[in-house]
């Protein structure tokens, strides 16, 4: 027969062990079993298709998917199902970097303001002039042009003594995936155009005041080579972090 102690009745016991088992539950998510075997086979493309599918399959559950890759990256008998569940969840990690940056449109802009004159409207409006925008960025894909007027951003306007410097911060002040509409004046017409805005790279504020003003220019080449570096600075501290939780 179990004796309980006199100090701890038998109902709270059971309280406890159930709140203690709860947290568990999360780090227990089976990754599939047909895709995790593919990661060791002998044949090199299917062990290409088989990460691919633990990324797709891993990207619907990454919460959970998280801790379930970083204990397979550890503890997986074979090398190379170790090697690419630490691949798998350094792209999960990543994911995670570019949802919590700062947002991010993807221009260069003259340093002040200037007035435009908007059909219909007795006073004059106030604009930064777009004068590049980078590729394969939020802009680039929504339309933004060079040659571009932006009055604002959502409900946020310009007045005559803002700079560049107050407009970059308006963007920055939204977080990265944040849907917002920039307010553009465009061949005599004002034009609404919705984007979702991006994560700001480490580059960003070179690219805005350096280029253009004197300055040096940035090769595309050092601009993916500063992003690919401050991906992987993210995820060796987030290595890190959760090594010393161990």
């Amino acid at each position: 027969m179990t004796l309980t102690p006199p100090w701890l009745p038998a109902r709270p016991l059971l309280v406890i062990i159930v709140v203690l088992r709860w947290p568990l539950c999360a780090a227990e998510l089976e990754l599939p079993p047909a895709i995790m075997q593919g990661l060791k086979s002998e044949k090199f493309a299917e062990r290409e298709q088989a990460q691919n599918d633990l990324l797709a399959w891993t990207r619907q559950h990454p919460d959970e998917a998280t801790e379930a890759l970083y204990q397979q990256s550890r503890t997986a008998g074979d090398p190379e199902q170790r090697l690419r569940s630490q691949g798998v969840l350094r792209e999960l990690v990543v994911d995670e970097y570019l949802r919590n940056g700062v947002g991010y449109v993807g221009f260069r802009m003259n340093p002040n303001t200037e007035a435009v004159a908007v059909p219909g409207e007795n006073e004059p409006r106030f604009a930064v002039r777009v004068l590049q925008v980078e590729p394969d960025t939020p802009g680039h894909k929504a339309g933004l042009l060079a040659g571009d007027l932006l009055l604002g951003v959502d409900d946020a306007v310009w007045h005559q003594e803002d700079t560049s410097i107050v407009v970059s911060e308006k963007i920055k002040s939204f977080k990265a995936g944040t849907k917002v509409t920039l307010k553009l004046f465009r061949q005599g017409k004002i034009v609404d155009l919705p984007l979702v805005l991006g994560r700001r790279p480490a580059t960003a504020d070179l690219l805005q005041f350096q280029f253009g003003f004197g300055g040096m220019q940035i090769s595309p080449e050092a601009i993916a080579a500063a992003d690919s570096a401050a991906k992987e600075e993210y995820f060796r501290r987030w290595l890190a972090a959760r090594k010393a939780k161990d």
